[in-house]
């Protein structure tokens, strides 16, 4: 697998788009990406939509959901490899011990309040607490992991083309972008941090992503996929 110079495309703004990121979409011809992003909380959430050219431009804002975003949606996040039924994508779904950062401070470290400072042992008090993790895996790599979330199959993953067996992923910290194949055999795209929505085009010569920018702000990018050395 081959993955040429990315390009930009457009730049989102979710203080204009409103919401999050939820789906990165290609058309069937290539033409268009859809973007999703969903406001509130889950049950009660408004979406929004809207289209960008591949050649670049500002989302353009549409009153619902195109047919073949839809559908590429299916394909992109479905549990089995598009064409290839005895490729499987994983799932589990466990409590484990809140982890104790580095910026959380060591046992028997003083905290300090307005009511002045207290002793406190850090340990101690996340000792007993867990948190709910949720892990989507394929040939023994995680492709997308949730914690204290609701999975959202696709928001870190995509299905290469049809009978490829191939796959795009993001890791969750610091959001690296991977290719994996049926065999097993990985590679990380050089360059790309804090990436999410990766989304490979039905003919399979391109992989899109979005990538974080700045506070609310990401980039939607492109490059050029070859599955043949």
């Amino acid at each position: 697998m081959r993955v040429g110079a990315p390009l930009a495309v457009a730049e989102l703004d979710l203080g204009k788009l409103k919401g999050e990121l939820r789906e990165l979409s290609w058309s069937r011809d290539g033409s268009q990406l859809y973007v999703k992003t969903a406001e509130g909380n889950p049950g009660s959430q408004k979406f929004r939509h809207y289209v960008i050219g591949v050649a670049g431009g500002a989302p353009l804002a549409i009153e619902q959901q195109p047919e073949w975003a839809t559908d590429y949606w299916g394909f992109k996040s479905d549990r089995f490899a598009p064409g290839l039924r005895s490729l499987i994508i994983g799932f589990e779904q466990k409590q484990e011990k809140m982890k104790i950062g580095t910026g959380t401070g060591r046992p028997g470290e003083q905290a300090s309040g307005a009511a002045g400072t207290v002793p406190v042992d850090i340990e101690k008090t996340a000792e007993g607490q867990f948190e709910n993790y949720a892990r989507l895996t394929f040939e023994g790599e995680t492709i997308s992991e949730f914690v204290n979330q609701m999975p959202i199959p696709g928001l870190m993953f995509s299905w290469g083309p049809t009978g490829s067996g191939a796959m795009a992923y993001t890791d969750r910290e610091p959001g690296r972008l991977m290719l994996i194949d049926q065999h097993r055999h990985k590679q990380t795209i050089s360059g790309v941090k804090d990436a999410l929505l990766p989304a490979w085009s039905i003919d399979g010569t391109r992989l899109a992503w979005v990538q974080k920018a700045g506070r609310k702000k990401y980039t939607l990018m492109w490059a050029p996929v070859s599955l043949k050395g």
